[in-house]
C-alpha cells in the first residue's frame, strides 16, 4: 500500500549519488531535505520537497492510499547496527562491579570472569532462554531506531553450544520485524578445556565447527578475536582461510586490547570489516583503506571498559570507510542504543553529527554487504526509516540519554 508523508521538517536521505558508502569529507553529506516528503510502499519510490509532492498529487502522478503530515518531525534511515552479541546466557553484573573497583578487563578475565563467565551461562541456557533474552534486547534496539542488526555467536565455544546460539539467532531472524545478520564467532576466546592446547581448539574450529555451521547454513559471516591474549595473526589467518573455503564472509575483532596488526590481517583476507580498532596502527588504517575494509568503531565499549577511544579523526581523514556499531554484549558494552553510541562518538571521538549519522546508516550497511538495500532512503531501497520527534536531527545528540525515536518503519510498515 503506497503512502505519502509530507511536511517533514528534516528529511535525511543520504541518497545523493546513491553511494554504497561515504568517506572523508563526503561523510558530511547526509542529503537533508527541508520540508521534505517521501512516497513509498515496501520500497522507496520517491523523495523530494513537499511542494514537489503536492504538484505530483495534483497531476495524479502519486496515488497514495494514505497521506500523513509530519510537521515538526525528522525522518532518517533506520540504524544499521553491524556488530552485536545480544544472544547469550547468564549475567555479568559481578564483573561490572569489579571493574568499578579498579579491575582491568584482562584481570577480570584472568580471575574467571569476562567472556568465559558468559560461556558458562550460555552453555547452561536452553535454546528458548537464549531466544527470549535475545528477543528482548533486539526489540529494545528496535525501539531506539535500529532496523538492521548483526548478531554473533561466540559464547558457546563448543560445537553443541555454538550451534545452539546460532539456532537461537536463526529463530530471531524469522520472528523479529527487523533484519538480522548472523555471524559465527567460535573464535571469541579459548574454552577452559582447551586452555593448555589452543591449537587443538583451532583444529576443532576448522575441521568440525565451521563445516557444520556451513552445512546447516546458520551464519553468513565468520569472525575471530585477533588480539593480545586471544588469537594470534597466524591463528586468525588459518581460521579465516578455512572459513572462506566454506563460503563465509569475514569480519575481524581487531586491535582492541593492543596493536597486533589485526587490521592489516583484515585487509589481507578481504574482511568486510575490522571492528574496535582502539590501538590500530597507521599502517592498519592505510591497509583497510586500500582493501575497502570498513573500520567499525564502538565508542560504547571504550567508554564501558575505560579504554582509549579509536582514532576516528585519523581514520576518517585518511579516507578509510568508517562505521559505528553498538557492540551490545553482557561484559564490555551493555547497551543497544545507537543514539547513545552516536552521542559518544561525537563527544569523545570528535565526529560531527553528520559523520555519526552516516557511519550508523549507509556505512554500517556497507560493513554488512547490504548497502544496495539498506542504509539510505534512495529509490528502490527498502523503506526502513525512523521518525524523530524533533524538527532537527541535532536534537537527537544534543538532548542525550533519552529516546528520541517516535516511530519505526520497516519495509513500509509502521512497527512502532
Amino acid at each position: 500500500m503506497k503512502k505519502l508523508i509530507k511536511n517533514i521538517s528534516s528529511l535525511i536521505t543520504l541518497k545523493e549519488g546513491n553511494p554504497e558508502y561515504r568517506i572523508g569529507k563526503e561523510l558530511q553529506n547526509i542529503s537533508e531535505i527541508k520540508n521534505g516528503a517521501i512516497y513509498f510502499d515496501e520500497k522507496i519510490i520517491w523523495t523530494g520537497t513537499s511542494a514537489e509532492a503536492e504538484l505530483k498529487l495534483s497531476k495524479n502522478e502519486f496515488t497514495p492510499a494514505e497521506i500523513l503530515d509530519y510537521t515538526g518531525r525528522t525522518i532518517m534511515p533506520g540504524f544499521v547496527d553491524s556488530h552485536s552479541h545480544i544472544v547469550f546466557g547468564g549475567d555479568r553484573a559481578i564483573d561490572f562491579g569489579k571493574k568499578l573497583q579498579g579491575y582491568s578487563y584482562k584481570q577480570i578475565a584472568e580471575e574467571g570472569g569476562g567472556i568465559l563467565n558468559t560461556v558458562n551461562g550460555t552453555r547452561n541456557a536452553t535454546l528458548d532462554e537464549l531466544v527470549t533474552k535475545g528477543e528482548k534486547l533486539a526489540l529494545e534496539a528496535l525501539a531506539h531506531g535500529t532496523t538492521t542488526i548483526e548478531i554473533k555467536s561466540g559464547y558457546g565455544l563448543s560445537t553443541e553450544s555454538e550451534i545452539k546460539q546460532l539456532k537461537a539467532i536463526q529463530i530471531l531472524k524469522e520472528k523479529l520485524p527487523l533484519k538480522v545478520i548472523s555471524t559465527f564467532m567460535g573464535a571469541h576466546d579459548f574454552p577452559p578445556e582447551f586452555s593448555n592446547n589452543r591449537e587443538a581448539y583451532i583444529d576443532l574450529l576448522c575441521n568440525e565447527m565451521l563445516p557444520m555451521v556451513a552445512e546447516l547454513n546458520l551464519a553468513e559471516f565468520c569472525d575471530a578475536f585477533v588480539d593480545e591474549g586471544y588469537y594470534t595473526i597466524d591463528q586468525g589467518r588459518r581460521i579465516f582461510t578455512r572459513a572462506k573455503e566454506l563460503g563465509f564472509k569475514i569480519r575481524v575483532h581487531a586491535d582492541e586490547m593492543a596493536c597486533v596488526n589485526a587490521a592489516e590481517l583484515a585487509a589481507e583476507v578481504g574482511a568486510y570489516s575490522a571492528d574496535h580498532l582502539l590501538f590500530v596502527s597507521d599502517e592498519g588504517i592505510n591497509a583497510m583503506k586500500n582493501a575497502g575494509t570498513v573500520a567499525t568503531m564502538m565508542p560504547g565499549t571504550a567508554y564501558f571498559i575505560r579504554m582509549p577511544y579509536a582514532p576516528a579523526r585519523k581514520i576518517i581523514e585518511n579516507g578509510a570507510i568508517t562505521a559505528l556499531a553498538s557492540d551490545c554484549n553482557p561484559g564490555s558494552c551493555y547497551t543497544q542504543n545507537m543514539q547513545l553510541v552516536m552521542s559518544l562518538a561525537t563527544i569523545n571521538m570528535k565526529m560531527t553529527a553528520e559523520e555519526a549519522i552516516t557511519a550508523s546508516t549507509i556505512n554500517g550497511a556497507k560493513a554488512l554487504g547490504i548497502s544496495d538495500s539498506k542504509g539510505s532512503l534512495a529509490v528502490g531501497k527498502d523503506s526502513d526509516f525512523i521518525s524523530i520527534d524533533s524538527p532537527s536531527y541535532i536534537e537527537m545528540l544534543y538532548h542525550f540519554g533519552v529516546n528520541h525515536v517516535k516511530e519505526v518503519w520497516i519495509a513500509g510498515k509502521k512497527i512502532i
